[in-house]
């Protein structure tokens, strides 16, 4: 596949798929040195077991599909036939739960709790998603999860920071998935079983991707790694990884 960079879409605009709620592109950023990260090429998403349109699914040609579920979800909301070669890279354990008692807290502690969680849990998932994006014929790649806000949100905040975007513009990314959950979940209430999906009986402050969480997690990142940068170096991911995905996602200067 050649790399080519499209016209940048308007940064943050919801992409059309099928009708599938909080699907991003995750180009238009700027990154290293200035330059922008490519459009069309990274994706961000709900979950696309909701998807029927294979047509639709077709004509958005990913070439990469990142599944971060757990397998229980996987095993409920199994993908759609048309979509294939998808690639399960949890971010969290099958046998995770989140603190009910925590829950009750502060949306934003209780959030950047659960995000650090998936940097010490998640590793292995990190580096298998880092390697498959180092090819060029791995684009166009989504990944997802069930609402694409926290799990989807934490690969997002981490690949975005490896092509050099800043933080705040990553928490504004984080921040644009809150209207977009609370719009599927309401959707939902009546399509879906809730006992395998947690995310319905969440507080509305937790499903508003509250930008004050990516903040906080963000900054303490910083502490304990010098920065998501400064994670992925701890995961064994070499410089040559990182400047390839900096070759291929960012546009040339």
């Amino acid at each position: 596949m050649s790399v080519s960079s499209a016209p940048s879409p308007e940064v943050g605009a919801q992409v059309e798929l099928g009708g599938l709620y909080n699907v991003r592109d995750l180009g238009g950023y700027r990154g290293q040195d200035g330059r922008r990260v490519r459009s069309g090429m990274l994706y961000r998403s709900s979950s696309l077991h909701r998807l029927r349109d294979e047509e639709a699914w077709r004509d958005f040609g990913a070439r990469s599909v990142v599944d971060l579920r757990y397998d229980r979800e996987r095993e409920a909301f199994p993908l759609p036939d048309f979509i294939t070669h998808d690639i399960h890279a949890p971010m969290l354990p099958n046998t995770w739960k989140s603190d009910p008692e925590a829950k009750k807290g502060p949306a934003e502690e209780f959030l950047s709790a659960v995000f650090h969680s998936m940097l010490e849990l998640g590793q292995d998932s990190v580096r298998s998603v880092l390697r498959q994006l180092t090819r060029s014929e791995a684009y166009p790649a989504v990944f997802f999860c069930m609402a694409g806000k926290d799990r989807t949100g934490v690969l997002a905040a981490i690949l975005l920071s490896l092509l050099g975007v800043s933080e705040e513009d990553i928490a504004d990314d984080f921040e644009l998935s809150g209207d977009q959950v609370v719009a599927l979940v309401a959707h939902l209430r009546t399509r879906e079983d809730f006992e395998n999906h947690p995310m319905m009986n969440q507080p509305e402050p937790i499903l508003r991707a509250p930008r004050g969480a990516m903040e906080r997690f963000l900054a303490e990142v910083d502490v304990r790694y010098g920065g998501l940068t400064g994670y992925v170096a701890t995961l064994d991911v070499d410089d040559e990884t990182v400047e390839a995905l900096q070759s291929l996602l960012l546009e040339e200067s």
